[in-house]
């Protein structure tokens, strides 16, 4: 499988890195001003490792020429511009004559020329905790996680279509919008409210402060419950007495002895 990507930032990247995981050769074409995500080199790197990197303005006749000479030697594109932009390069109507499959990043599905990024997405899906910025960049990463199940799913249509007979390119449009949307449904059904299970009301699923740090607990199913009910007890009060006598090492080995689902909260 030979993936030709035009899409930088954060998406198509990380998609482009889960295919090469997956066996894909990949090659990457980037503008003469770079991938923004070399402002943080040693992220970029793991992000573009085992892929071939090519400059090409595709502003540029020949430079769209040779561009044309790689996707038509490749089964599938990854582009990450706003419809409006595609056009206008005249990329839709090469992936109709490369007849590549092409799985195209946007914004919003449902308005895919509207601008936006991964901080707007998270604001309108009521996951911000204003001044606060978020920590992960969510709608980015689910965006390219979505795009490389849209991507597996796009090359198995087209290999279908080729062993009929039918060459026409298969095409799939992924949003950030809608991949936050997702991600944000416990919190806006209100799983995640205060009072419910999810919210750190169960003495079974939170946080405690050990002697050096914090600890997670998440021993919400029955079999952890009851072991840890077992061990320490069931109520809040008697829970942050015992955690508080240890060290975190002490519970992550704990834990481990009692097959607990216990983390160290990592502080970065």
């Amino acid at each position: 499988m030979h993936v030709v990507t035009i899409a930088p930032n954060l998406p198509g990247p990380l998609a482009a890195r889960h295919l090469v995981q997956l066996g894909a050769s990949v090659t990457k074409i980037e503008a003469p001003h770079g991938d923004p995500a070399q402002a943080f080199p040693q992220w970029f790197q793991a992000l573009n490792a085992g892929q071939i990197r090519k400059t090409l303005d595709l502003k540029v006749p020949e430079d769209r020429e040779q561009f044309f000479e790689l996707l038509s030697g490749a089964d599938l594109l990854l582009s990450s511009m706003r419809p409006s932009a595609a056009d206008r390069l005249g990329l839709y109507e090469m992936v109709a004559r490369a007849q590549v499959a092409h799985i195209e990043i946007v914004g919003d599905v449902e308005a895919p020329d509207e601008p936006g990024h991964d901080l707007t997405y998270q604001a309108a899906a009521g996951l911000l905790n204003p001044p606060e910025m978020p920590r992960v960049p969510w709608a980015d990463v689910l965006g390219g996680y979505e795009a490389t199940i849209a991507a597996l799913d796009a090359l198995r249509e087209r290999e279908h279509a080729q062993k009929i007979g039918n060459d026409q390119a298969v095409h799939r449009r992924v949003g950030l919008k809608q991949g936050v949307d997702d991600a944000a449904e416990a919190f806006q059904i209100g799983a995640t409210a205060p009072g419910q299970i999810l919210s750190g009301t169960h003495p079974q699923y939170g946080m405690y402060q050990t002697q050096d740090g914090w600890i997670a607990v998440a021993a919400i199913e029955p079999h952890f419950h009851a072991t840890l009910t077992a061990l320490l007890g069931d109520s809040r009060s008697t829970l942050t007495e015992h955690f508080s006598k240890r060290s975190t090492a002490q519970w992550l080995q704990f834990a481990k002895q009692h097959d607990l689902p216990l983390a160290a909260v990592e502080k970065r």
